[in-house]
């Protein structure tokens, strides 16, 4: 009986998501008038980023997801309590991490302060401690940029998730592979 080959084993290469919670919220309010991001729906949002790396023999191991934002001032005892909530929920998520800036009031309103740099940091250490192969940045700001360069600098490949109407043309053009969320995967996020 002639030996039959399965075919090419498969090759498994790290994934780490890092995802900017202020762009992917305010996104939410601008296409759907809501903010408030089920448990549930990030956890689809997760599933289907890393559906988007497998091509071939080559499939993704999800090493770890950060989730950047930043919380009210305690002031605010009823939205802080709520964004509190949320981020404990993501905390216990299996393979999420919750790293938090701080919130800054301005003449136009809050701004987040520090949730950018410390995106920035995770994605480089990281990526030259060869903790990723694959890094999916769900963000939007022309920004990040010189950080993506820098990823891709390190040797690995960069994927960017965004919102269509949301997002910075240079930052586009840096990206390995570019993918615009669609409305199905949006909508499935907010709290019903």
């Amino acid at each position: 009986m002639p030996h039959i080959s399965p075919g090419p084993a498969l090759s498994y290469r790290g994934v780490m998501i890092f995802i900017d919670g202020g762009y992917l919220r305010e996104g939410l309010r601008m296409n759907f008038k809501d903010d408030r991001i089920s448990v549930e729906g990030f956890q689809n949002l997760i599933w289907y980023l890393m559906n988007l790396v497998g091509y071939g023999n080559i499939k993704g191991e999800l090493i770890r997801t950060y989730y950047y934002d930043a919380i009210v001032n305690e002031s605010e005892k009823e939205k802080r309590e709520e964004q509190k909530l949320f981020f404990d929920t993501l905390r216990a998520a299996p393979f999420c991490t919750v790293r938090l800036g701080r919130l800054v009031k301005t003449v136009e309103g809050y701004r987040q302060k520090g949730v950018d740099i410390l995106m920035a940091i995770d994605m480089i250490t990281k990526a030259y401690e060869n903790q990723y192969d694959i890094a999916i940045l769900l963000a939007g700001d022309g920004d990040f940029v010189d950080l993506v360069e820098a990823v891709k600098d390190a040797g690995k490949r960069i994927y960017g998730a965004y919102l269509e109407e949301h997002v910075s043309k240079d930052l586009l053009e840096r990206l390995d592979v570019r993918v615009n969320l669609p409305e199905n995967v949006l909508k499935r996020l907010i709290i019903k």
